[in-house]
Order: C-alpha cells, then structure tokens, then sequence
C-alpha cells in the first residue's frame, strides 16, 4: 500500500510553485502521509502539515500583499548593500531576520509539530558542526527559520545550542528524508531548475546564488533518484520576486498540468 510523501526543495519565491501542486494533488484525491520541506518548501510544507485543507494559494496570497512593501524594502537595502563578491564574502549578513519572524508568526503562531495533520520533517544546516540537522519536533515557528535563513542575508540562528542556517546549504530537497519518516512513495518539488540559461544578474548577491543552484542541482540528482514523481518548473522568476507570486502559481500549475497530460494522468 502507498504511503505517499511529498518534498518540497527550496528557492524563494518560486515556492509559489509547491502551492500549485499541493493543490494538484489535493484535486487527484491523493493522501498525503508525510511532509518535508528545504527553505521554501519549509515554509509552504509547514502550512500544509497544519492545515491540509485549506486554500493556500488564498493564505499566502493574502500574507505577501500584506507584508509585500516591507519585503521589497529589505531586498533593496541588501542590493545595495552588495556591490562586489568580497563583500559578500567576507562582511557580516546584511538583513536582520526580525521582518521574517513577524511574517512566520501570521502563519504559524505557537503551533508546534505535534499539532500538525500530517507528519511533519524541515531540514536546516548546523554552520558548528557543518551537519543536516532533521527537525520533527518543539515550535514550527523557529524550525521554518532555521531552514530558511539564507547564509549571507541572514545571522545564523541559535536554537537548540546549534547555529542555523538554510537548509538548502545541504539538503535543498529532502527526498530521503520523507522516506525516513516513513514515506514509501515521494511526489518531488524542485525548484532549482530554471529555463534561461542567459539570466542577467543585477547583483553579486544573485550572481553568487546562481553558482549556489549549480550547486544544489547536483545535490538534487542524488536525492531526486529516490523520488517517484518529480516535478520542476522552468521558471526564469528571481527568488526574490515575492511580487510575482501569483504569475508564479499559475505558471508553475499549467506546467504540472501539461507533464501530467503528457503520462496520460488525469489532474
């Protein structure tokens, strides 16, 4: 008997993409057991976990318009900020994550894991022990952002005598993880492909994350090999584009749409 999982991979504001396919696959009527999720995927998959029947794409909608002005504001400053890679490499970060704190607490108050309707696993990256850490347990809240705390941007955060940071640094899409917490059937949300090879970079800040998706792809093949569904969408969005999160929805959706079509699976 399946037990399905679903793993949700990094990358920013193209997560708008897994609310597209949590609604897909709410729509083929498939029971979703288990849920993990990488930085984006931590954020959209935590809220999933909460509330499976909800409307995501409304929820989060509703949450970026709100908060829309405040995010722009502070990627602005962190543009700025970045005028060269040594900067980038060798200052402090340059965004204090307090905005995002705010931003989580709409979504997910003081819930912890234990009330979550579907298991629950987020991944971050311990920046002491250079180690996965695999969070199933204690406040929602603080595991979405420890595995969305992107080095440079953001201080690592401290919690649990560890040193957080994005669980994309490691793991951007926790395939294996999901089995581990007993998945025996893994739907795949990857994020990291893009159709544009010829992106323009405005920044070091954009250029350095391109080199990082280089990065996190080859480390995708390793997990995606234990996937039985995959899904990626080529998308040429920043991952800081949270304005265009509903063009982002609807693209990556006719994407999923289209690939089902094709396996003659009925969406």
């Amino acid at each position: 008997m399946k037990k399905y999982g679903l793993a949700l991979g990094s990358g920013g504001a193209r997560g708008a993409a897994h609310v597209g396919l949590i609604e897909i696959i709410n729509k083929r009527e498939i029971n979703i057991e288990v849920v993990t999720g990488s930085s984006a995927g931590a954020i959209v998959g935590a809220f999933f976990a909460l509330y499976p029947k909800a409307n995501l794409v409304r929820v989060f909608d509703r949450v970026i318009k709100k908060n829309i002005d405040i995010i722009n504001s502070n990627f602005k400053i962190l543009n700025k900020k970045i005028t060269n890679f040594p900067k980038m490499i060798a200052g402090k970060s340059f965004l204090q994550n307090d905005f995002v704190y705010d931003i989580y607490k709409e979504l997910y108050g003081r819930k912890r894991f234990s009330e979550c309707k579907i298991k629950l696993g987020i991944v971050s990256y311990d920046l002491e022990s250079g180690q996965e850490i695999e969070i199933t347990e204690g406040y929602i809240i603080d595991a979405v952002m420890a595995s969305s705390n992107v080095p440079g941007v953001f201080p690592p955060l401290r919690l649990g005598g560890m040193q957080h940071l994005d669980g994309g640094v490691l793991n951007p899409i926790p395939v294996n993880f999901a089995k581990k917490l007993g998945a025996n059937y893994v739907i795949a949300s990857d994020l990291s492909y893009q159709s544009n090879n010829n992106i323009k970079y405005d920044n070091g800040l954009d250029f350095l994350l391109s080199i990082d998706d280089n990065k996190n792809d080859l480390m995708n093949r390793y997990e995606l090999k234990n996937a039985n569904e995959i899904y990626k969408y080529p998308l040429t969005y920043s991952w800081v584009d949270f304005s265009a999160f509903n063009d982002i929805y609807i693209q990556s959706k006719s994407y999923i749409i289209e690939q089902l079509e094709r396996e003659g699976i009925q969406s």
